[in-house]
């Protein structure tokens, strides 16, 4: 795995943990004055682009002779198959824990009550988890990025088998312009974003189109402080260019699309652009962003379980806050070690 794609998984969930931090930091002053130029939802796009790259890696590489429609069929299934088994235990395991504290503790304020928990987990098994949260968002609606991303790993390889590269292509890029103008549904059309997966697709036949190695090693000749530099400025305008635009509901969700497609083509190129830091901090980032889909998985779950297992004591918002991070860091490992690396050897 290229090391600058690990980092930019680290600064994706970082954005992620960042923006849902209220549910542990209310009514926080730094945080909420951070959030009046920022806004890290743009995390998402970031993990969808790097999704969508590799997504069209895949299947350029191995789709190539495949032409009957009996082995188009297979391949599709064996596609489907591979990636429910690398999501589904980690999903399937921390949707499973907010529905059984829900069950055991009657805590509704907390947990939201037991029949709409059980909507919310059976929608997330069948990764609608998105469609669900139309009618009732609550703070385990993040899911909904999991599912959105399952559905378009279903359609996107129906469809360009179907139709072949070219116009796969096309219509990408078709749906790419229209939706920096317009969203379907309104509201709610947030999740339902999939055009950054479309961007991180087209990102890989411009790549494969060019000589990388080439512009790589020749064309980049930066020292790594000026790398770093480059690196941490788009990382920085993920952040603040979506919330500039804020009133341009539509196309900021584009803006953060097209930055992180520029931080994807930075990062295959393996030049160092997000791994020019000290080899500490480089191995903290890597460390992380190799642990951040479990990571995502994990983090508010937890939070609510130190929320209920220290409810009625007498704990410092500051110590629950400590106890909180640092529990989340350690399910995050157990969870990575338990339900995510098994299935990823097993790829």
């Amino acid at each position: 795995m290229l090391k600058d794609i690990q980092a930019l998984r680290f600064f994706a969930i970082l954005f992620v943990v960042f923006l849902h931090l209220p549910i542990i930091l209310p009514n926080n002053h730094t945080y909420n004055e951070l959030r009046n130029f920022t806004n890290t939802d743009s995390g998402v796009e970031l993990f969808f682009v790097i999704a969508g790259y590799f997504l069209s890696l895949t299947l350029d590489k191995s789709s190539n002779h495949i032409n009957s429609t009996p082995d188009k069929i297979v391949y599709l299934i064996k596609i489907y198959i591979k990636k429910i088994k690398r999501l589904s235990p980690p999903v399937y395991f921390w949707i499973a824990i907010p529905m059984l504290f829900s069950l055991i503790t009657k805590n509704s304020e907390l947990w939201l009550p037991y029949n709409l928990m059980m909507e919310k987990f059976f929608a997330s098994f069948v990764w609608l988890r998105n469609f669900e949260e139309i009618g009732t968002e609550g703070n385990f609606g993040y899911m909904w990025a999991l599912s959105l991303e399952m559905q378009f790993f279903i359609i996107y390889p129906l469809v360009y088998l179907t139709f072949g590269r070219k116009k796969t292509i096309i219509t990408s890029v078709v749906i790419c312009v229209f939706m920096m103008f317009y969203r379907p549904g309104g509201g709610p059309a947030w999740m339902f974003r999939f055009d950054p997966l479309l961007y991180g697709t087209l990102l890989y036949y411009i790549v494969s189109s060019i000589d990388l190695t080439k512009l790589s090693l020749q064309e980049i000749n930066l020292s790594p402080l000026k790398k770093s530099a480059i690196g941490l400025m788009m990382i920085i305008s993920l952040a603040v260019v979506p919330q500039a635009l804020i009133h341009l509901w539509t196309f900021r969700f584009s803006a953060a699309a097209m930055i992180s497609t520029v931080c994807v083509f930075l990062a295959v190129m393996n030049t160092g652009f997000f791994t020019s830091f000290p080899s500490i901090l480089n191995k903290i980032v890597s460390y992380i962003g190799g642990r951040s889909f479990s990571l995502f998985c994990c983090h508010i779950p937890v939070w609510f379980i130190i929320f209920q297992l220290t409810h009625g004591h007498n704990i410092s918002d500051s110590s629950r806050i400590v106890l909180q991070i640092l529990s989340m860091f350690i399910a995050t490992e157990l969870t990575y070690q338990i339900l995510e690396k098994p299935f990823i050897k097993k790829k």
